[in-house]
């Protein structure tokens, strides 16, 4: 993930989050699509539960989907993303994927931040 073209996407579709009543307030969740060898994703994992996340288990398929509370701010969602994609580096794991949510359910509403293959 580079950082120019992941600050792109976000400042592009963060407009559409804000419009939806739903996401009022000055806060979101993000959620992040993980994806790697089961092995790599534990140790994400592990990293993340030590720093607050929510849904940080589960990615003996492959993928994980963590779940972090930030200021609803390009600077906040781009700063947490750049910290993932660090652990995921040092782990052999990669985000495919980052979404906006209305809450750490994961039945929240949400709208796409981030896309790898866009």
């Amino acid at each position: 993930m580079q950082r120019r073209d992941f600050e792109q996407q976000v400042r592009a579709n963060l407009p559409k989050v804000e419009a939806r009543p739903e996401f009022a307030g000055d806060r979101l969740w993000l959620t992040f699509y993980l994806c790697g060898l089961p092995k790599n994703l534990e140790g994400v994992s592990d990293a993340l539960a030590k720093s607050g996340w929510s849904n940080f288990s589960g990615g003996e398929g492959g993928f994980l989907y963590p779940k972090l509370q930030v200021e609803k701010d390009v600077s906040a969602i781009v700063e947490a993303a750049q910290r993932v994609q660090e652990l995921c580096e040092q782990q052999g794991a990669e985000i495919v994927g980052i979404d906006a949510d209305t809450s750490a359910d994961m039945k929240s509403r949400c709208e796409s931040l981030y896309s790898k293959s866009a």
